[in-house]
């Protein structure tokens, strides 16, 4: 597994801030406190969202999200996918946990979380931790990427007794520093 990191979990967490801003928007809309004042000559119009019910609709997005895909819309986008620390897939008590924590981890606009993946070598925020989930790159499925290591170098390879091609060779390339050297110290003694 290739755990993610910081900058693409962020991400992620942008784009879902603004599939939820819209959404907590349109439900303000519909039950939350409406308002109109009028005061010297201004006409003031708004809607409030108070109560706890937009952190209850933003929990249920990412426990529902990640329990049944492993993924939110933004994760989608940016390639990864939340899993339970041995791969499987997560389970409802372990999505609820990591996204009630969440409040913690976003202190400072998730720079609790930051330094929190920034210390961990699994690259687990404060929820990751205590859940036992993991953000992991998602492939879909294309297998892990392979790190490949070069061939060894065997040195060059010696020419065919048939190969006509000139190959230029240590041997030459002294005896053309020679020459070289020949004819500059004949210049050196003109001058």
């Amino acid at each position: 597994m290739e755990y993610a990191g910081v900058a693409l979990r962020f991400v992620a967490v942008l784009i879902d801030g603004l599939v939820l801003i819209p959404l907590l928007l349109v439900l303000a809309l519909v039950f939350g406190d409406r308002y109109s004042t009028s005061e010297n000559g201004t006409h003031t119009v708004g809607v409030t969202a108070g109560g706890w019910w937009p952190l209850l609709v933003i929990l249920a997005y990412y426990v529902a999200s990640e329990t049944l895909t492993g993924k939110t819309i933004g994760k989608r986008a940016v390639g990864l996918r939340v899993v339970d620390a041995s791969g499987e897939p997560l389970g409802l008590g372990q999505a609820v946990v990591r996204n009630v924590l969440r409040i913690v981890d976003a202190i400072l606009f998730y720079l609790v979380a930051a330094i929190s993946v920034w210390t961990s070598s699994e690259r687990q925020r404060i929820g990751d931790r205590v859940a036992n989930t993991v953000v992991v790159h998602d492939r879909g499925d294309l297998p892990e990427r392979v790190r490949l290591t070069p061939p060894p170098f065997d040195g060059p390879e010696t020419p065919r007794p048939d190969d006509s091609t000139v190959y230029y060779t240590q041997d030459r390339f002294l005896d053309d520093l020679a020459r070289a050297k020949n004819r500059t110290s004949g210049v050196e003694g003109q001058a």
